[in-house]
């Protein structure tokens, strides 16, 4: 049966899940919408209303992170999560990180820049994002810089913490925001080189295709 993901390609945390199943070689036909514009019985596949969702016969599971796991545990071998214990955590933890505090940042600007004015019809807050940039992004931009190395993956090989942070990443470049990189020059190549992934490559491709609808 194939698998079934509802959520678009444009939000950060179904763009996870897209990578994840696509990277796993998996079959799966895609729901695409926005949070207003939610299925009638989404809440029976996700009752807190999280997006993304999958159904995968009848199993239905909500939430990116435990998607994810899900789906390399049933039909991956570990590509994205670490064996060793302790990196497995540190991939977990930068995957949290994204998920959390650089969604309400790089999210913060993603929504009033794209969400607000193309979404809600509302206008955009400069002096919000002008805060969240010069002000509140900086020292989370610091700890990235201090725990990347001079080139490569966060942790290792690929794992879930690249796949989250470069999701989130993804949705600022959207909305205009790039990481300088005379502040920060280790996080400006990793990201630069994580959309060079063709796992993310062929996501923009998707994103394109939604934005250019928009």
């Amino acid at each position: 049966m194939v698998i079934t993901i509802y959520g678009i390609s444009a939000s950060p945390f179904s763009r996870k899940v897209f990578i994840m199943a696509e990277s796993l070689g998996l079959e799966f036909e895609n729901i695409p919408f926005t949070p207003l514009s939610k299925p009638d019985n989404y809440n029976e596949i996700s009752p807190l209303g999280k997006i993304p969702a999958i159904t995968d016969g009848d199993l239905k599971l909500a939430d990116s992170s435990i998607i994810c796991d899900y789906l390399n545990n049933k039909y991956g071998n570990n590509e994205f999560y670490p064996t060793d214990p302790a990196l497995r955590a540190k991939a977990l933890w930068f995957e949290e990180y994204a998920d959390t505090k650089l969604l309400e940042l790089l999210g913060g600007i993603f929504f009033e820049r794209i969400g607000n004015p193309k979404f809600k019809q509302l206008p955009t807050d400069e002096e919000r994002v002008a805060d969240i940039i010069n002000n509140q992004l900086p020292p989370v931009q610091d700890y990235l810089e201090a725990s990347l190395s001079d080139e490569g993956f966060i942790v290792g090989d690929m794992s879930i913490a690249d796949i989250a942070i470069g999701s989130q990443y993804t949705n600022a470049g959207y909305a205009q925001y790039k990481v300088d990189g005379q502040k920060w020059p280790k996080l400006a190549a990793y990201i630069s080189m994580l959309q060079s992934q063709p796992c993310f490559v062929k996501r923009l491709a998707e994103d394109a295709k939604l934005f250019s609808q928009i």
